[in-house]
């Protein structure tokens, strides 16, 4: 795979971004007082807003996205007068919330939680619409992680390390789970080249499904997240061989702080951050969308927050409000030139 895809990657995150985001108009509900910028921990605000905020979130319920989503909001909830409802949907391969979002009120109430992998649905030509352009982009935040995504084999397979695996893939006949047209799609491709070898692509749903299928026999290997594969690694069901790194200086998952890095192990290629978005309907003002952003970035920073965000592997870190937008632009223009050189698209 050509150095270009590493580059694109690690350069999206490296970035440094100025935005500003549009206006609009204000539709108002049952609504609430958003913190006093005079308490210790909030930010200055006078915007209202509603009481009851549905959150769509496009991830199977116990997975790592539901996971940082039920922190902040669990937060969120806890210390403002709005209460923040998580809404697993992932009707559609995630397209019904985006949906649901695109075309929701624009005073807050509906709000969609999610990540990059966005990006590559709008690239692949499997959502019609850009985060970017189509809605109205409120928070983005960067990982705090070195690593990312590990890859792994049943643990009865004999594969102990990457070069038994290399050999084996290049015996023939070897399939990755994973969900088409997404992040992990991307990352097997970027795999696949990095390492010289052809896999073959079945669609193996979330990592939760990966791992059962995993072990279940379905399939011979899977990029999961560290979170979820912990547990797996640890009771000898699948065998860790390396891990996705979030920029190309490198560095390892530290949930599983003991299995190199792909980038370490001489694949440098192998380079993947997320970056998680909040959006909204594209009507939706300025003032009440950094009134949303300011509790995610106070949820972020809580200690108590951030404890439960790292111990999952999904540390992050809010960029300003008026840099989000151009961050989320930033991602898909490198995600669409990185499906373009996979050849991934759903046309």
């Amino acid at each position: 795979m050509k150095k270009f895809l590493s580059l694109v990657l690690a350069l999206a995150l490296c970035l440094s971004l100025v935005a500003c985001g549009s206006s609009g108009s204000n539709d108002t509900a049952d609504t609430a007082e958003t913190p006093d910028s005079s308490a210790e921990g909030t930010t200055e605000t006078s915007v209202t807003l509603p009481k009851n905020i549905e959150v769509q979130v496009p991830a199977s319920a116990g997975g790592g996205t539901d996971v940082v989503a039920r922190a902040l909001t669990t937060y969120i909830s806890g210390n403002s007068d709005s209460n923040m409802t998580v809404m697993n949907n992932t009707d559609g391969s995630g397209v019904v919330a985006f949906e649901t979002v695109r075309t929701g009120a624009s005073d807050g109430s509906d709000i969609l939680f999610f990540h990059t992998t966005m990006c590559i649905k709008t690239a692949s030509g499997m959502y019609d619409y850009s985060a970017a352009e189509d809605f109205k982009v409120i928070g983005a935040a960067l990982p705090t992680n070195p690593g990312g995504y590990v890859l792994v084999v049943p643990g009865d397979s004999g594969i102990e390390d990457l070069d038994a695996f290399i050999e084996a893939a290049k015996a023939g006949g070897m399939n990755i789970g994973v969900e088409t047209n997404g992040s992990s799609h991307i990352m097997a491709g970027i795999l696949a080249g990095a390492l010289g070898v052809e896999l073959e692509y079945v669609e193996a749903g979330s990592d939760t499904d990966k791992l059962t299928n995993l072990v279940g026999g379905s399939i011979d290997c899977a990029l999961v997240n560290a979170n979820q594969a912990k547990q797996y690694v640890e009771a000898g069901k699948v065998n860790a061989l390396g891990c996705f790194s979030a920029t190309d200086e490198g560095g390892r998952n530290t949930i599983l702080p003991d299995v190199p890095s792909l980038p370490e192990l001489g694949y440098t290629d192998c380079v993947y951050g997320t970056y998680f978005f909040i959006l909204a309907n594209k009507d939706m003002d300025d003032a009440t969308a950094q009134a949303i952003n300011d509790l995610f970035t106070a949820a972020a920073a809580d200690p108590d927050t951030a404890e439960i965000l790292e111990g999952s592997g999904m540390g992050m870190e809010f960029v300003p409000y008026e840099e989000a937008q151009a961050v989320v632009a930033d991602q898909q223009e490198t995600l669409t030139a990185v499906c373009a050189e996979l050849g991934i698209s759903v046309g």
